[in-house]
């Protein structure tokens, strides 16, 4: 439906959010190639079906209208061959998210391992669904804390100072993007995480107040990004 006036609505909202903000990131973006679509009024799942999406043809619509735009794919979660194929005829930089490359339920986290990490990404500690790193550590099995560890090649550093570890270990990776949430920075467990999926009431109700942001704070995220070459900024 939406193919017959070629993407206008998709169109006017990419141009939207790209005037309002500086990156725009995309959502699901398998499903773009491919969706999962239940039929409306169905109480459960199980009649569902996968249907093709629309590929390229609504992403070569956009950048006619409105030119090519800063946009990041997010393409977390398995992905198949055409998936791949959807990003990298796109050009848009997809995610690497650090906490995954750490879960031995995951056969596909190597790939989320900062030596695995292409220059055209966008590297994470953790997004906003995900827990603060510090919560994350605390989480995790021992066995997992050890992968961990051994890949730093550093079993000396407390516990409560780990975080900048794993903070420096992605800055200095190939990525030419990364994001660091603040409450990372901060070495704040997961009282203070942004959002944990499927559940309401308590998420997004955590500000940053000027108090936080102290001196020391600050110096440190400043010499962090110079030691790395990621200050972009006079």
């Amino acid at each position: 439906k939406m193919a017959e006036d070629d993407y206008a609505w998709w169109v006017g909202r990419i141009d939207y959010f790209c005037h309002i903000y500086d990156v725009l990131r995309i959502d699901h973006f398998r499903g773009f190639d491919s969706y999962f679509a239940i039929p409306y009024g169905a109480e459960t799942a199980k009649d569902g079906y996968w249907k093709q999406g629309p590929g390229m043809k609504l992403f070569n619509a956009v950048e006619a209208k409105i030119g090519k735009q800063p946009i990041i794919a997010e393409d977390l979660g398995f992905l198949t061959d055409s998936v791949k194929k959807l990003l990298a005829d796109s050009g848009f930089p997809g995610m690497k998210v650090f906490e995954l490359g750490f879960d031995s339920r995951d056969t596909n986290g190597n790939g989320y391992q900062p030596h695995n990490f292409i220059r055209d990404c966008v590297a994470y500690t953790g997004t906003h669904d995900n827990e603060t790193i510090v919560g994350w550590w605390n989480s995790i099995t021992a066995a997992e804390r050890k992968l961990a560890r051994d890949y730093l090649c550093d079993h000396a550093t407390p516990e409560e100072e780990l975080y900048k570890c794993f903070i420096s270990l992605i800055m200095r990776s190939a990525a030419r993007v990364c994001v660091i949430p603040m409450q990372d920075y901060m070495g704040l467990d997961n009282r203070f995480r942004m959002n944990k999926p499927s559940t309401v009431g308590m998420n997004w109700k955590w500000r940053i107040k000027k108090r936080d942001l102290t001196k020391k704070l600050q110096k440190e995220i400043y010499d962090v990004t110079l030691r790395y070459g990621r200050k972009n900024w006079d």
